[in-house]
């Protein structure tokens, strides 16, 4: 079945080296896990896996890299389109509560690697490549963030935790001074 995005299909997505590698991801601690915290500071309709989602990956301890994808499902196939400065197509086949594929850089077929995600929820997929992480996430109805609220919350998490405690400090100083400054009525 050709990919819904008029792409090069990706090359042998279901290979023995994407076999032993899903073999080999963990089973993560849902709660515990760093995509468990919502990071999305685009809000996108949700219909089913299919559709836009943000994206995320890295490289080991690497700083993370950000983008968007768009999802599109034909049976138990999965075909994910992420861009941030490159493109990707990740190619899979949905077993259980996994996507089990390849990954391949659009412009440079020789950058490819097995991938795994794991189907948490239809707000959330927590991602693995041969290098690391690459997740997907979107924000679920109770969790929608005005912008400002996700990127304040985005750059909080780069804090050390006394920059974060100076930070709440300074939010709780401003709502107390926001209550208590208000001029009395006559």
């Amino acid at each position: 079945m050709p990919n819904p995005f008029s792409l090069a299909d990706v090359p042998d997505p279901a290979g023995p080296d994407v076999q032993a590698f899903a073999r080999d991801v963990p089973i993560a601690e849902f709660a515990g896990d760093e995509n468990a915290m919502a990071w999305v500071t685009i809000t996108t309709d949700s219909h089913g896996l299919d559709g836009a989602w943000s994206s995320r990956w890295r490289s080991g301890a690497a700083p993370w890299q950000q983008g968007v994808a768009t999802i599109a499902i034909q049976g138990d196939r999965v075909h994910i389109l992420f861009k941030d400065s490159e493109t990707y197509m990740i190619a899979g086949v949905r077993q259980g509560d996994r996507v089990i594929g390849r990954s391949v850089n659009v412009a440079n077929p020789d950058d490819t690697s097995p991938w795994v995600g794991i189907l948490v929820n239809p707000y959330r997929i927590d991602g693995y490549w041969a290098g690391g992480r690459w997740d997907f996430r979107r924000c679920s109805p109770d969790e929608r963030p005005e912008p400002i609220v996700a990127a304040v919350l985005t750059e909080a998490r780069q804090l050390n935790a006394a920059q974060l405690r100076e930070l709440l400090g300074f939010a709780r100083y401003l709502r107390w001074r926001g209550t208590d400054s208000q001029p009395d009525e006559p």
